[in-house]
């Protein structure tokens, strides 16, 4: 069995935060994994089964899709799910392709897109599906709307 990873060595772990304007409900929100970073802040790479806690998805938030794109490709076969903790592991990419070309992109594995979360703060969670994963680099790219917090008054035209 992999490790669970919940800090953040080698990355920076998102934070997605509404911008509070009537205007401006729809958000997209990029974090780069570097697993170069990520495998010499642990002095390890990771491998097959391991997980890393990427962000919280906000209460009320609705998350259109996510999609993820290679920046460098791993040199070898490697790929990664990212999806719900506790729930589909990977809804919304599924065996995505570390050594891929560059620039390739890919995403929402399942059904997710539209997906509503009504309650407390759900955890994004990359599962590494290959071993020795410590080259790759990748952006992933979420696109989500506030639907849960009241935006103020529309002024009246």
């Amino acid at each position: 069995m992999g490790t669970a990873y919940t800090d953040s060595d080698g990355f920076t772990k998102g934070t997605t935060a509404f911008v509070s304007s009537y205007t401006n409900r729809l958000s997209v929100f990029d974090f780069e994994l570097d697993f170069a970073a990520i495998a010499a802040a642990r002095t390890v790479a990771l491998i097959a089964t391991d997980t890393l806690e990427l962000f919280d998805i906000p209460k009320g938030a609705l998350v259109l899709g996510m999609t993820a794109t290679v920046i460098t490709a791993e040199g070898a076969a490697g790929n990664i799910d990212v999806g719900i903790k506790g729930g589909t592991t990977d809804y919304w990419l599924d065996a995505f392709d570390l050594n891929g070309a560059v620039g390739s992109t890919a995403g929402v594995a399942d059904t997710a897109s539209g997906a509503y979360y009504a309650t407390a703060d759900t955890t994004v969670l990359m599962t590494i599906n290959s071993n020795d994963v410590d080259t790759a680099k990748i952006k992933l790219h979420v696109a989500m709307v506030d639907m849960g917090n009241d935006q103020g008054v529309v002024p009246s035209a």
